[in-house]
């Protein structure tokens, strides 16, 4: 019998739902194209709470981009998982994105889902879900007994720039001439009070950013900042990196400081003792080519490993990984970035490995850093496609006392 799993979305990753039942949120694409239903969709969206309520995770958005979907899909594909409402082994819990990450109503929600449930739960929390599911272990500590371990996929534990960018600048969303603009997003994201739960400490106590009064309310009534040590569960706690991330309020950024969402400065900000914390890099594999950032982050080949581990209670072993820049690798005028990460079976870096890299017959030591990543650049100049006309296939040697293992790269 499996697991039961729990599974709780990030933000904005819930439906949202008038009294009928139906959809307002995400919208229609007949309500994108309409101005005048638009308008009235973003002053339903921002009259909180108004009268819509959650529903389940948003499974895909516009039919085209996968969201909770994919991970349905890798669950039930792989792990013989019923996602649907009526499983007896797997709960989704919807919340509404415009209240409090502590709002009653998902705390509700994900007690009943526990009381549902049988056995020991796994928790996958991604994102925002997982500053959600933290709030409701403060409100319901008799509840945590229940849980045998937590999955943890890009939760910016400290907050992240992403929410202020979303507030005051904005994101356009849609499909190609139906979307909502940037200046929309904003507007409805600015009226969200999980936004401003999701800002870094800081930034909340400087209001010189705060262009309304709505503003500053909602970031004086923004739920507290969580302990650093998180010792409640086990936690396998996956921080990306390698997709351009925000690391400034100037809006500077870099492939370097995170998934895309969740700098990996915040991702890997918990501590515990039964907190480990794994480095994934964000790029091309030679088993899959298209890169898995922040919002599909468990798509990435390496997790199945640790999928693994936590689902079907396989040994824990060394997790290593070796990712092409998602840009550069397809850019044929680029130097192409690898990044790496070895990190030990219960996390931080792998004692005393050793990471080399063949080029053609040259063998180059790769240095890691305290967490246990690492990265070089690949020079495109002299190489030849060993594979394929378009293809340039290399190995990764990781060597630690008492192992080694290999990674190949294209």
């Amino acid at each position: 019998m499996p697991k039961p799993i729990l599974f709780v979305p990030g933000f904005p990753a819930s439906e949202l739902r008038d009294g009928s039942g139906k959809i307002v949120f995400p919208p229609a694409l007949s309500t994108l194209v309409d101005a005048a239903k638009k308008r009235s969709l973003i002053q339903t969206l921002i009259t909180i709470p108004g009268n819509l309520v959650a529903g389940p995770p948003i499974r895909d958005v516009l039919g085209i981009a996968k969201q909770a979907q994919s991970l349905y899909d890798l669950l039930g594909g792989r792990y013989g998982y019923d996602t649907s409402e009526l499983s007896d082994d797997f709960a989704a819990i919807g919340w509404d994105w415009r209240l409090s990450i502590g709002d009653a109503a998902v705390v509700k929600a994900i007690a009943d889902a526990v009381n549902r449930l049988p056995g020991k739960i796994v928790a996958i929390i991604h994102s925002t879900g997982g500053l959600v599911f933290r709030a409701f272990l403060e409100q319901r500590p008799d509840l945590i007994s229940r849980f045998e371990q937590v999955m943890a996929f890009g939760v910016p534990w400290r907050g992240t720039l992403e929410a202020l960018h979303a507030i005051t600048v904005g994101e356009s969303a849609g499909f190609l001439f139906a979307k909502l603009t940037a200046a929309e997003g904003a507007q409805i994201v600015s009226h969200a009070q999980a936004a401003y739960d999701l800002l870094p400490p800081e930034l909340l106590s400087d209001t010189s950013w705060m262009t309304q009064s709505y503003m500053r309310q909602l970031a004086a009534t923004a739920h507290g900042a969580f302990p650093q040590n998180f010792d409640a569960l086990p936690v396998t706690n996956v921080c990306g990196w390698g997709i351009d991330t925000w690391t400034s309020r100037t809006w500077n950024h870099s492939k370097d400081a995170g998934d895309g969402t969740a700098p990996v400065i915040s991702s890997s900000w918990i501590r515990g003792a039964n907190v480990r914390t794994m480095f994934l890099p964000i790029g091309a594999y030679a088993t899959a080519n298209i890169p898995y950032p922040h919002p599909r982050i468990w798509d990435s080949p390496p997790v199945l490993q640790l999928l693994e581990e936590v689902l079907n209670d396989a040994p824990r072993a060394p997790f290593l990984c070796a990712a092409a820049d998602g840009d550069e690798y397809i850019d044929y005028e680029s130097d192409v970035d690898v990044r790496l990460s070895a990190m030990s079976p219960n996390g931080g870096s792998l004692a005393g490995c050793k990471v080399s890299v063949d080029i053609d017959g040259l063998k180059t030591d790769v240095p890691l850093n305290a967490d246990g990543r690492g990265a070089f650049v690949l020079k495109r100049v002299g190489i030849e496609h060993n594979v394929a006309n378009d293809i340039y296939r290399f190995v990764v040697s990781f060597r630690w006392p008492g192992g080694s293992a290999k990674r190949a790269v294209l």
